[in-house]
């Protein structure tokens, strides 16, 4: 029943064709992590970026604060705070904020010389709410939006649901989420649309190497299957990603996302240092795009 009720998330929406996504920052993972694992979250996040892959993943963790700088195409810069706060074993609330930076863009209203320069930003943030039923967790997050280009701007809301469930003695996480149900003000003469969309699978640790004295973990691996579908482009992904754990100490990541315009496979690597997770994704963009991408992300632990 649990399994059933995590994958039934993704039936709760239907796609909307003939739309332009807009808000497309929504779209681009906010953590290191993530960006090196192929974007395959949804199943298995549990510290303070779940409150963008899966707000489900914020109980029975510890307290934890995020931060993140994500370097993009474009010379697009954004950044990402974000906190995990339990209420106990069984519930636990998220709070989360996202800002980009486009820089200087070349305005022009015909070929030729641009008249001017303007700017584009975009702000997302959020509250989480968590709770757990059984071996069932379940999780909402509630986000305000608002755009700014050159001199108008659009505030608006979207909504998050997603659940996970751990089952094989916790060896095989499953998750689904549902993003950015809602909709944005009129910026000018029409509403930009959210770019929504569903992703759920699995994650499994198939290996695990356990020192026989003091039963520390000498190398521990896991392996995610996940599945994306963005309603507005009547697009389906496929996101897988390995991480490889040596020692407790290191973190050896890749991954891969098929039919993604940008990127293909993903790279990156993690430390521990006590209560830190400190991490770093490259990710090489397709033929035809600056590049590569960079994501850097901290997290702390108490």
């Amino acid at each position: 029943m649990r399994v059933l009720l995590v994958f039934g998330l993704t039936l709760l929406t239907t796609p909307a064709a003939g739309q332009e996504t807009g808000l497309s920052f929504l779209r681009i993972g906010v953590n290191a992590r993530a960006g090196a694992f192929g974007d395959a979250q949804v199943s298995s996040v549990r510290n303070a970026f779940a409150t963008y892959w899966n707000p489900a993943g914020l109980v029975g963790g510890r307290n934890s604060v995020a931060g993140s700088h994500r370097l993009w195409i474009g010379d697009v810069r954004a950044y990402d705070v974000a906190a995990q706060l339990p209420l106990g074993p069984n519930s636990a609330w998220g709070l989360a904020l996202t800002a980009t930076d486009n820089g200087d863009l070349e305005a022009r209203t015909q070929p030729g010389e641009p008249d001017g320069l303007f700017s584009a930003q975009f702000i997302s943030a959020g509250v989480s709410y968590a709770r757990t039923f059984g071996g069932l967790r379940i999780g909402m997050t509630a986000k305000y939006l608002r755009e700014r280009i050159f001199d108008t701007h659009a505030s608006g809301y979207a909504v998050d649901f997603g659940s996970q469930t751990d089952i094989l003695d916790g060896r095989l996480h499953l998750g689904a989420s549902i993003r950015n149900l809602g909709r944005m003000s009129t910026l000018e003469t029409e509403r930009t649309p959210l770019p929504r969309l569903m992703q759920g699978g699995i994650a499994l640790s198939p290996l695990q190497i356990i020192a026989v004295f003091d039963e520390a973990r000498l190398l521990d691996m896991m392996i995610s299957a996940e599945v994306s579908h963005l309603f507005d482009d009547q697009l389906t992904r496929l996101h897988l990603g390995c991480e490889v754990t040596i020692m407790e100490l290191v973190d050896l990541r890749g991954g891969y996302i098929s039919r993604d315009e940008l990127r293909s496979y993903t790279f990156g690597i993690g430390l521990f240092f006590d209560r830190i997770d400190a991490d770093y994704a490259y990710i090489p963009f397709e033929d035809g795009f600056d590049g590569p991408g960079h994501i850097l992300s901290l997290l702390y632990y108490w």
